[in-house]
Protein backbone atom coordinates (compact mmCIF):
# COMPACT_ATOMS: atom_id res chain seq x y z
CA UNK A 1 0.00 0.00 0.00
CA UNK A 2 1.35 3.41 -0.87
CA UNK A 3 0.67 5.79 2.47
CA UNK A 4 -1.28 9.17 2.33
CA UNK A 5 -2.21 12.12 4.82
CA UNK A 6 -5.67 10.22 4.49
CA UNK A 7 -4.82 6.94 6.36
CA UNK A 8 -6.06 3.44 5.31
CA UNK A 9 -9.43 4.19 6.52
CA UNK A 10 -10.75 6.19 3.52
CA UNK A 11 -13.00 4.62 0.76
CA UNK A 12 -11.24 2.00 -1.59
CA UNK A 13 -11.01 3.97 -5.02
CA UNK A 14 -10.38 1.67 -8.20
CA UNK A 15 -9.00 2.98 -11.33
CA UNK A 16 -10.28 1.01 -14.41
CA UNK A 17 -7.48 1.21 -17.60
CA UNK A 18 -8.45 -0.50 -20.89
CA UNK A 19 -5.24 -1.42 -22.92
CA UNK A 20 -4.89 -2.94 -26.39
CA UNK A 21 -1.19 -2.53 -27.96
CA UNK A 22 -0.55 0.83 -26.21
CA UNK A 23 2.56 0.13 -24.62
CA UNK A 24 4.59 3.25 -25.36
CA UNK A 25 2.04 5.10 -22.86
CA UNK A 26 0.96 2.11 -20.58
CA UNK A 27 4.26 2.55 -18.17
CA UNK A 28 3.35 5.96 -17.78
CA UNK A 29 -0.21 5.04 -16.55
CA UNK A 30 0.86 2.71 -14.20
CA UNK A 31 3.44 4.54 -12.66
CA UNK A 32 1.40 7.74 -12.38
CA UNK A 33 -1.84 4.93 -10.25
CA UNK A 34 1.45 4.16 -8.44
CA UNK A 35 2.48 6.88 -7.20
CA UNK A 36 -0.32 8.30 -5.47
CA UNK A 37 -0.07 9.25 -2.11
CA UNK A 38 -3.16 7.93 -1.53
CA UNK A 39 -3.38 4.96 0.53
CA UNK A 40 -6.47 2.69 -0.70
CA UNK A 41 -5.96 2.47 -4.66
CA UNK A 42 -6.71 -0.76 -6.63
CA UNK A 43 -5.61 -0.84 -10.90
CA UNK A 44 -7.94 -2.92 -12.80
CA UNK A 45 -6.14 -2.90 -16.00
CA UNK A 46 -8.09 -5.37 -19.00
CA UNK A 47 -5.92 -5.99 -21.56
CA UNK A 48 -7.25 -6.69 -24.97
CA UNK A 49 -4.81 -9.33 -25.82
CA UNK A 50 -1.59 -7.04 -26.64
CA UNK A 51 1.17 -8.23 -28.75
CA UNK A 52 3.28 -5.17 -28.21
CA UNK A 53 4.98 -5.58 -24.67
CA UNK A 54 2.27 -4.39 -22.91
CA UNK A 55 1.74 -7.73 -21.06
CA UNK A 56 5.17 -8.06 -20.39
CA UNK A 57 5.27 -4.22 -18.31
CA UNK A 58 2.30 -5.89 -16.77
CA UNK A 59 4.05 -8.80 -15.58
CA UNK A 60 6.66 -6.81 -14.84
CA UNK A 61 4.38 -4.30 -12.46
CA UNK A 62 3.62 -5.20 -8.92
CA UNK A 63 0.12 -4.27 -7.29
CA UNK A 64 -1.93 -4.34 -10.64
CA UNK A 65 -5.44 -6.56 -11.34
CA UNK A 66 -5.00 -7.51 -15.19
CA UNK A 67 -6.27 -9.46 -17.18
CA UNK A 68 -5.36 -9.83 -21.08
CA UNK A 69 -7.77 -11.49 -23.35
CA UNK A 70 -9.74 -10.61 -26.35
CA UNK A 71 -12.74 -8.59 -25.57
CA UNK A 72 -15.44 -6.78 -27.77
CA UNK A 73 -13.95 -3.20 -27.49
CA UNK A 74 -13.69 -0.42 -25.23
CA UNK A 75 -16.64 -0.24 -23.57
CA UNK A 76 -16.65 -4.02 -22.81
CA UNK A 77 -12.61 -4.15 -21.42
CA UNK A 78 -14.21 -1.28 -19.14
CA UNK A 79 -17.41 -3.16 -17.76
CA UNK A 80 -15.02 -5.78 -17.43
CA UNK A 81 -12.97 -3.63 -15.54
CA UNK A 82 -15.80 -2.79 -13.40
CA UNK A 83 -17.19 -5.85 -12.29
CA UNK A 84 -13.81 -6.53 -11.43
CA UNK A 85 -13.51 -3.90 -8.83
CA UNK A 86 -14.34 -3.35 -5.87
CA UNK A 87 -14.11 0.61 -5.10
CA UNK A 88 -16.51 3.15 -3.72
CA UNK A 89 -15.36 5.64 -6.22
CA UNK A 90 -14.05 4.90 -9.34
CA UNK A 91 -11.63 6.55 -11.97
CA UNK A 92 -11.12 5.77 -15.66
CA UNK A 93 -7.79 6.29 -17.04
CA UNK A 94 -6.81 5.06 -20.66
CA UNK A 95 -3.88 3.55 -21.15
CA UNK A 96 -2.41 6.52 -23.28
CA UNK A 97 -3.15 8.82 -20.04
CA UNK A 98 -2.31 9.35 -16.82
CA UNK A 99 -2.79 11.56 -13.22
CA UNK A 100 -0.80 14.69 -13.42
CA UNK A 101 0.97 14.31 -9.81
CA UNK A 102 0.94 12.33 -7.02
CA UNK A 103 -1.63 13.80 -5.00
CA UNK A 104 -4.61 13.66 -7.53
CA UNK A 105 -6.24 10.97 -5.89
CA UNK A 106 -5.99 12.39 -2.45
CA UNK A 107 -7.18 15.38 -3.59
CA UNK A 108 -10.46 14.09 -5.13
CA UNK A 109 -11.38 11.68 -2.39
CA UNK A 110 -10.88 14.90 0.28
CA UNK A 111 -13.17 16.47 -2.07
CA UNK A 112 -15.97 13.59 -1.92
CA UNK A 113 -15.27 13.76 1.85
CA UNK A 114 -16.25 17.61 1.82
CA UNK A 115 -19.03 17.00 -0.43
CA UNK A 116 -21.16 13.93 0.52
CA UNK A 117 -24.08 15.17 -1.82
CA UNK A 118 -21.77 14.94 -4.79
CA UNK A 119 -22.03 11.83 -7.26
CA UNK A 120 -18.78 13.35 -10.10
CA UNK A 121 -15.91 14.75 -9.19
CA UNK A 122 -13.89 16.61 -12.19
CA UNK A 123 -11.06 18.95 -12.52
CA UNK A 124 -8.97 20.35 -15.17
CA UNK A 125 -6.17 18.38 -17.62
CA UNK A 126 -3.71 19.20 -19.54
CA UNK A 127 -2.69 17.77 -23.32
CA UNK A 128 0.41 16.64 -24.05
CA UNK A 129 1.95 14.72 -26.93
CA UNK A 130 3.42 11.58 -27.50
CA UNK A 131 6.53 12.07 -25.38
CA UNK A 132 4.96 13.30 -22.58
CA UNK A 133 6.02 17.01 -23.21
CA UNK A 134 2.94 19.43 -22.03
CA UNK A 135 1.13 21.85 -24.56
CA UNK A 136 -1.20 23.83 -22.65
CA UNK A 137 -4.09 23.26 -20.24
CA UNK A 138 -7.96 22.35 -20.99
CA UNK A 139 -9.75 24.19 -18.24
CA UNK A 140 -13.14 22.78 -17.69
CA UNK A 141 -15.82 25.17 -16.72
CA UNK A 142 -18.53 24.82 -13.71
CA UNK A 143 -20.54 21.98 -14.06
CA UNK A 144 -23.76 22.65 -16.80
CA UNK A 145 -26.27 20.29 -18.17
CA UNK A 146 -27.20 23.17 -21.05
CA UNK A 147 -23.22 22.91 -21.81
CA UNK A 148 -22.89 19.10 -21.57
CA UNK A 149 -25.94 18.91 -24.37
CA UNK A 150 -24.30 20.54 -26.66
CA UNK A 151 -20.24 19.30 -26.12
CA UNK A 152 -18.70 16.38 -24.40
CA UNK A 153 -16.74 19.13 -21.89
CA UNK A 154 -15.67 17.24 -19.59
CA UNK A 155 -12.56 15.15 -19.85
CA UNK A 156 -12.60 11.35 -19.34
CA UNK A 157 -9.27 11.20 -17.08
CA UNK A 158 -10.06 14.16 -15.07
CA UNK A 159 -13.27 12.61 -13.92
CA UNK A 160 -14.07 10.33 -10.79
CA UNK A 161 -17.50 9.06 -9.58
CA UNK A 162 -19.42 7.09 -6.84
CA UNK A 163 -20.00 3.75 -7.86
CA UNK A 164 -23.45 4.00 -5.84
CA UNK A 165 -24.49 6.42 -8.52
CA UNK A 166 -24.04 3.91 -11.42
CA UNK A 167 -26.31 1.23 -10.05
CA UNK A 168 -25.43 -1.93 -12.19
CA UNK A 169 -24.92 0.03 -15.19
CA UNK A 170 -21.02 1.28 -15.91
CA UNK A 171 -21.17 1.65 -19.97
CA UNK A 172 -23.41 1.65 -22.68
CA UNK A 173 -21.66 -0.97 -24.87
CA UNK A 174 -23.56 0.35 -28.23
CA UNK A 175 -20.85 2.94 -28.04
CA UNK A 176 -17.69 2.53 -29.23
CA UNK A 177 -17.03 6.29 -29.11
CA UNK A 178 -18.76 8.61 -27.18
CA UNK A 179 -19.70 5.92 -24.03
CA UNK A 180 -18.29 8.75 -22.00
CA UNK A 181 -20.56 11.08 -23.00
CA UNK A 182 -23.12 9.36 -22.64
CA UNK A 183 -22.24 8.45 -18.72
CA UNK A 184 -21.74 11.55 -18.34
CA UNK A 185 -25.26 12.66 -19.63
CA UNK A 186 -26.80 9.90 -17.88
CA UNK A 187 -25.30 10.79 -14.03
CA UNK A 188 -26.30 14.23 -15.19
CA UNK A 189 -30.24 13.31 -14.82
CA UNK A 190 -30.08 12.57 -11.38
CA UNK A 191 -26.54 13.13 -9.81
CA UNK A 192 -24.81 16.41 -8.72
CA UNK A 193 -21.58 17.21 -10.32
CA UNK A 194 -18.85 19.06 -8.42
CA UNK A 195 -15.71 21.17 -10.12
CA UNK A 196 -12.42 20.21 -8.53
CA UNK A 197 -10.49 23.87 -9.21
CA UNK A 198 -6.97 22.38 -10.26
CA UNK A 199 -5.27 19.92 -13.00
CA UNK A 200 -6.04 16.26 -12.31
CA UNK A 201 -4.70 14.70 -15.67
CA UNK A 202 -3.32 14.68 -18.62
CA UNK A 203 -5.32 13.96 -22.00
CA UNK A 204 -2.44 12.50 -24.67
CA UNK A 205 -2.38 13.59 -28.07
CA UNK A 206 -1.35 10.59 -30.05
CA UNK A 207 -1.82 9.31 -33.56
CA UNK A 208 -3.80 6.26 -33.15
CA UNK A 209 -6.39 8.19 -31.04
CA UNK A 210 -9.94 7.48 -31.35
CA UNK A 211 -10.60 11.40 -32.17
CA UNK A 212 -7.73 11.12 -35.18
CA UNK A 213 -8.99 7.77 -36.58
CA UNK A 214 -12.87 7.34 -35.47
CA UNK A 215 -14.57 10.00 -36.95
CA UNK A 216 -17.50 8.02 -38.36
CA UNK A 217 -17.85 6.02 -35.34
CA UNK A 218 -18.21 9.81 -33.83
CA UNK A 219 -21.42 10.95 -35.90
CA UNK A 220 -23.27 7.59 -35.17
CA UNK A 221 -22.81 7.76 -31.76
CA UNK A 222 -23.90 11.62 -31.92
CA UNK A 223 -26.58 10.78 -33.71
CA UNK A 224 -28.04 8.16 -31.21
CA UNK A 225 -27.40 10.34 -28.18
CA UNK A 226 -29.43 12.92 -30.04
CA UNK A 227 -32.32 10.33 -30.14
CA UNK A 228 -31.71 9.24 -26.41
CA UNK A 229 -30.81 12.34 -24.91
CA UNK A 230 -31.50 15.34 -27.19
CA UNK A 231 -28.37 16.76 -27.42
CA UNK A 232 -28.20 19.52 -29.84
CA UNK A 233 -26.35 18.40 -33.57
CA UNK A 234 -27.53 21.77 -35.41
CA UNK A 235 -24.54 23.42 -36.62
CA UNK A 236 -25.44 26.69 -35.76
CA UNK A 237 -24.50 25.47 -31.73
CA UNK A 238 -20.91 24.02 -33.52
CA UNK A 239 -19.67 27.43 -35.29
CA UNK A 240 -20.32 28.55 -31.29
CA UNK A 241 -17.19 26.01 -30.90
CA UNK A 242 -14.19 29.04 -31.96
CA UNK A 243 -15.03 31.49 -29.05
CA UNK A 244 -15.76 28.61 -26.36
CA UNK A 245 -12.39 27.45 -26.95
CA UNK A 246 -11.02 30.91 -26.77
CA UNK A 247 -12.24 31.46 -23.68
CA UNK A 248 -11.22 28.19 -21.93
CA UNK A 249 -7.76 28.80 -23.27
CA UNK A 250 -7.63 32.59 -21.44
CA UNK A 251 -9.37 30.75 -18.59
CA UNK A 252 -6.76 28.56 -18.41
CA UNK A 253 -3.53 30.79 -17.49
CA UNK A 254 -3.25 30.65 -13.63
CA UNK A 255 -3.73 27.12 -14.06
CA UNK A 256 -1.17 26.73 -16.67
CA UNK A 257 1.28 29.19 -14.60
CA UNK A 258 0.53 26.73 -11.08
CA UNK A 259 1.73 23.63 -12.47
CA UNK A 260 4.73 22.03 -11.61
CA UNK A 261 7.75 19.95 -12.44
CA UNK A 262 6.89 17.27 -9.70
CA UNK A 263 5.39 15.60 -12.31
CA UNK A 264 3.87 11.93 -11.67
CA UNK A 265 4.04 10.91 -15.44
CA UNK A 266 7.29 11.00 -17.96
CA UNK A 267 6.67 14.25 -19.10
CA UNK A 268 7.87 17.99 -19.14
CA UNK A 269 7.11 21.55 -19.21
CA UNK A 270 8.19 24.59 -20.83
CA UNK A 271 9.17 27.87 -18.44
CA UNK A 272 6.04 29.39 -17.49
CA UNK A 273 6.36 32.42 -19.83
CA UNK A 274 6.45 29.96 -22.90
CA UNK A 275 3.32 28.10 -21.14
CA UNK A 276 1.05 31.35 -20.93
CA UNK A 277 2.14 32.63 -24.22
CA UNK A 278 1.27 28.94 -25.63
CA UNK A 279 -2.65 28.82 -23.60
CA UNK A 280 -3.45 32.18 -25.02
CA UNK A 281 -2.67 31.56 -28.51
CA UNK A 282 -2.90 27.89 -28.70
CA UNK A 283 -4.23 26.90 -31.99
CA UNK A 284 -2.99 23.05 -32.72
CA UNK A 285 -0.15 23.60 -34.20
CA UNK A 286 2.30 23.39 -31.85
CA UNK A 287 1.73 19.41 -31.81
CA UNK A 288 3.91 18.43 -34.61
CA UNK A 289 2.43 14.84 -35.13
CA UNK A 290 -1.03 16.67 -35.75
CA UNK A 291 0.41 19.23 -37.93
CA UNK A 292 2.58 16.48 -40.19
CA UNK A 293 -0.95 14.83 -40.16
CA UNK A 294 -2.59 18.10 -41.80
CA UNK A 295 -0.20 18.17 -44.40
CA UNK A 296 0.04 14.27 -45.36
Amino acid sequence: MRGGSLGNDGPLVSILTPSYNQAAWLRDTLTSVAAQTYARVEHVVMDGGSTDGSVELLRRTPGVNWVSEPDHGQSHALNKAFAASAGEIIGWLNSDDAYVDRAVVEDVVSCFQAHPEADVVYGHAVRADQKGRVSHVLWIPPFSTWLLHWKCFLVQPAVFFRRAALGDCFLDERFQFAMDWELWLRLARSGTFHRLNRVLAIDRDQPGRKINTWQPVLETDRQRLATMYGIRLNPWYQRLGGFYELGLRLSGVTATLRLTNDLAFRGSLDPTVARAARQIAYRGRWEPDRRRRREA
